[in-house]
């Protein structure tokens, strides 16, 4: 059916050719002109002509014959062409226009094709939009090293501008140190294994480390068509394993140092870690100890006395013992185990501690021989000793307790302070209490009267802790210290004040000048300050002897306190040196006034041991100003003033400009 739809189409094409050319060939002779030799007079053809028109004929015949030859050599592989088209296309047509069949077979294809380039771009943007989110670096690498993608991130990581990175050469994307540390795995991957490693990159202008991993992509042929690179930033894993292995060290560190056998131990009863203290204990180096069991390290007999208690913390309790090990030079050992639970509940292992509590232990046996001796030192002390529980009540009261309260102990002990104590002095001794129970050492003093005269006591309270480090209570002592305060106030009055006349030393004497200067800057009235000394001392100790003198200074002494006012300040400095402080001065002048009055008061005769001396003095006075800063420079002045009193024959004196 087809052939001859074929040989229809190839005839009529053939047939069309052929009266083409006869149609041209008749047209040619009519062209030809008009002659005898072809058409006669009337019309008629003669016998050229006739030649000449079967010619034509059998020509046109020749070249029709031809053309549908040569167009049915054409049309087979098209029509085949349409028929393998077809095979895999049933929606082409199938009519006797082979051309126009598959004119239409190739538009089909066409679209076809337009939409599997369209499915691919949407894949290629859909696989970038992909690529461009994964918080990783991803590349495709080509047998030459050569990028052929590379998503954003790569870009950021290594400061490519966008779209650049394709067609790069590694090296030069990477930067010559990083690419030195990458080439070797990728000779590695290119040679068809995968590879996994670690790179440092520094020339970004941050520090940054990579975990990158190279996977091979096979052709179809088996060679290496490429590979897929795969680099995640672990900068912050790195430090975090840096800072974990400072921690481990630091950790094996302080158990190593520890005097206690520190260890973990899994469920299996398999020692995990040990600290060094093992080889000081059991003489056993941690590295031996790790994977043996408990009843190896322990051995039977140590083991029987524990294994009660190990199984109780694989069962998840907390279990805290002392054990006496015969073994070990009869040494006694506080044993804390600890479960170790994991998120699902299930005991995976335990931690164990063990301290060597022997001298503890050796103590306690000693406490209850020693209890009935501190007993009797607390009895025997001048001080009132206690414990006092977070109740506050009493729990130990020394023998003094039964003076103090005036009742015995039995009446004392496990009573409440607030009980004892009046109102007043309860109030007093609670501030300091709870600053103890807030674990502070409190001191205070305070006075209280016994017998009708003031007693002076200092008072202690010190903050006691149980093994739990938790408060337990306070121990309290209290201090009769009056005999201490007594002469605490003597040597305060001392230190201010001359032993001899009694008068303030150099010490009061600086702190009251600097005061008289402040008040009179302050009140804007004027101040003096005279500098005295005895004329003629040194002859005076010389010859009548020191006791003499010291009766000398202190009438002196008498004397000035007497020839000024109470407001005034006089002070002895050192040997025969007195200074008097003048304030609230109207005008300077009235220092001179008071200058003349010593004088005349020590014209009358001394007594010194019975016999009358004449006594004089030599005074320089230093009337405060504005610029005077300090005291030093005052004293100064009126030192000078002095020495001008003396250069003008004593018993007189002189003012300082």
């Amino acid at each position: 059916m087809r052939f001859l739809d074929l040989f229809s189409l190839t005839t009529r094409t053939a047939l069309i050719t052929s009266l083409a050319i006869l149609l041209a060939t008749l047209a040619g002779i009519a062209l030809i002109p008009a002659s005898p030799a072809v058409l006669s007079g009337d019309g008629v053809w003669t016998g050229v002509g006739q030649v000449i028109l079967v010619a034509a004929l059998l020509l046109a015949t020749f070249f029709g014959a031809l053309a549908l030859r040569t167009i049915h050599r054409q049309l087979v592989p098209l029509q085949q062409l349409r028929q393998l088209m077809q095979a895999r296309h049933p929606d082409i047509p199938d009519t006797d226009d082979v051309v126009a069949d598959l004119s239409r077979a190739f538009d089909l294809l066409r679209q076809e094709q337009d939409k599997i380039l369209r499915h691919h771009e949407t894949s290629q943007q859909r696989l970038r939009l992909i690529a461009d989110n994964i918080p990783a670096l991803v590349a495709y690498v080509d047998p030459d090293c050569k990028v052929v993608f590379a998503n954003r991130m790569y870009e950021a990581a290594y400061g490519v501008a966008p779209g650049q990175v394709e067609g790069m050469a590694a090296a030069d994307l990477l930067g010559a140190d990083v690419f030195a540390q990458s080439e070797p795995f990728m000779r590695d991957v290119l040679s068809g294994k995968a590879a996994n490693f670690e790179r440092l990159v520094t020339h970004t202008g941050t520090l940054r480390w990579e975990r990158v991993s190279y996977m091979p992509e096979a052709a179809a042929d088996g060679s290496i068509a490429g590979f897929i690179a795969l680099a995640e930033d672990i900068t912050e894993l790195k430090r975090a394993q840096h800072t974990f292995a400072r921690s481990e060290m630091r950790l094996r560190m302080i158990t190593d140092n520890m005097p206690a056998l520190i260890a973990y131990i899994d469920a299996e009863q398999h020692y995990r870690f040990c600290n060094a203290y093992y080889e000081t204990i059991l003489n056993l180096p941690p590295e031996k100890v790790l994977g043996l069991t408990v009843r190896e390290v322990t051995g039977e007999a140590g083991y029987a006395a524990i294994t009660g208690d190990v199984r109780r913390v694989l069962g998840g309790e907390r279990v805290s013992f002392e054990q006496h090990s015969g073994q070990l030079g009869g040494r006694y050992f506080l044993h804390d185990y600890l479960p170790d639970v994991d998120a699902g509940g299930a005991v995976v292992g335990f931690y164990s501690m063990v301290l060597d509590i022997t001298e503890r232990k050796q103590a306690e046996l000693h406490q209850r021989a020693s209890e009935t001796l501190l007993r009797n030192v607390t009895d025997s002390l001048p001080a009132l000793v206690s414990y006092i529980d977070n109740d506050e009540r009493y729990r130990f009261n020394n023998l003094p307790h039964e003076q103090w309260f005036g009742r015995p102990l039995a009446q004392i002990t496990g009573q409440r302070v607030a009980d004892l104590l009046t109102a007043d002095e309860y109030a007093r001794h609670k501030q300091y209490y709870d600053q103890a129970r807030e674990g502070k050492v409190a001191r205070f003093e305070f006075e209280a009267r016994q017998d009708g005269s003031p007693r002076y006591y200092q008072a202690a309270y010190l903050p006691q802790f149980d093994d739990q480090q938790q408060l337990s209570g306070v121990c309290g002592m209290i201090n009769d210290i009056t005999t201490l305060k007594l002469v605490e106030n003597q040597l305060r009055v001392l230190a201010r004040h001359d032993t001899l006349t009694g008068l303030p030393n150099r010490n009061q004497f600086d702190e009251k000048l600097a005061e008289a200067m402040a008040r009179s800057r302050r009140s804007g009235h004027a101040m003096a300050l005279m500098f005295l000394d005895i004329d003629h001392f040194k002859s005076i100790n010389d010859t009548l002897g020191h006791h003499s003198g010291d009766e000398v200074l202190c009438e002196f002494a008498r004397r000035l306190l007497h020839s000024v006012r109470q407001t005034d300040t006089v002070s002895r400095l050192a040997g025969d040196e007195f200074v008097i402080i003048l304030e609230g001065l109207q005008l300077p002048e009235e220092s001179s006034k008071v200058a003349a009055k010593i004088i005349s008061a020590m014209s009358t005769d001394f007594d010194i041991l019975g016999v009358p001396r004449r006594i004089s003095t030599s005074i320089g006075i230093a009337v405060g100003k504005i610029n005077d800063n300090n005291g030093s420079a005052l004293l100064r002045r009126a030192d000078e003033a002095l020495y001008a009193a003396k250069a003008a024959g004593r018993n007189t004196f002189r003012s300082a400009p």
